[in-house]
């Protein structure tokens, strides 16, 4: 018998497998990043198929078999992210392709309640290009990308506020070309 996971999760992507079954790939609170195959969560009568969305967030629940895991339930399921308007949406997005291109496995870490904190930070911002830049960072740091350095302490530690998004616009060249460098650095 196979031990269920429940987690809460924020969906990164999804892709389709054959006729109606969907790849997902699910950066969780205890598991880390998990690709975990739905069964039918493309069909209409299908429970799962609305809980599935990018950047939806919710409590799933995953079994590990033999091939891999499988996604078997999704409750919970909010959609904030998703009602942010298209220009906080695209940062949204350029997160999320960065973790699905840093983030190799399956590892707990305090990687999802950063990300969680900062997304929720960006779709509120008056600042969303700030904010994004700050996420960034922060995301780097807990993978242990970026170098510790007196300039950046404050943007890596604390909370998302719209003081720090107005420091983040004032240091932007530093920031961007720290993330660069630790980008190219990484190799990734």
């Amino acid at each position: 018998m196979h031990q269920k996971h429940i987690t809460e999760g924020i969906v990164l992507g999804k892709h389709g497998v054959g006729e109606a079954n969907v790849l997902v790939l699910v950066l969780t609170e205890e598991l880390g990043l998990l690709r975990a195959k739905a069964v039918s969560a493309r069909r209409e009568d299908s429970k799962l198929r609305y809980g599935l969305e990018t950047l939806s967030c919710g409590r799933y629940s995953f079994v590990q078999g033999k091939n891999g895991w499988r996604l078997t339930g999704a409750d919970s399921v909010s959609r904030e992210l998703l009602s942010a308007d298209a220009v906080r949406r695209a940062a949204a997005g350029r997160v999320t392709r960065l973790l699905l291109r840093l983030v190799q496995g399956e590892e707990a870490s305090a990687l999802y309640a950063t990300v969680m904190e900062g997304l929720r930070a960006l779709v509120f911002s008056e600042h969303p290009n700030a904010t994004e830049v700050v996420l960034v960072l922060r995301i780097l740091s807990r993978l242990g990308y970026l170098p510790h350095t007196p300039a950046l302490e404050p943007f890596v530690d604390g909370e998302f506020s719209v003081e720090l998004s107005a420091k983040a616009l004032e240091s932007r060249a530093l920031l961007i070309r720290t993330i660069n460098e630790s980008l190219q650095a990484s190799g990734l």
